[in-house]
């Protein structure tokens, strides 16, 4: 499946290969950009630097779910 997204009115395309990958992609379209046919630098600046910060997010709260996992693990005795 090919991927397109047009940025300054220049057509950039995709192979993606896994087809749940492919609609979350196009999900995710929407939400970062709305409902524009195509995006310029800044829109497509901002929406990287947004989701890399929910990803940062996401990854504290797996360390600190691990830590505490870890924690309470080590309460266990075996």
């Amino acid at each position: 499946m090919k991927y397109l997204l047009r940025i300054n009115n220049r057509f950039f395309s995709v192979e993606v290969d896994d087809e749940d990958f492919f609609k979350y992609l196009e999900k995710n379209k929407q939400a970062d950009f709305g409902n524009n046919e195509y995006t310029n630098e800044k829109d497509l600046l901002l929406a990287y630097i947004k989701k890399t910060s929910e990803l940062y997010e996401k990854e504290k709260k797996m360390n600190q779910l691990l830590k505490k996992l870890e924690l309470d693990l080590s309460k266990i005795s075996v």
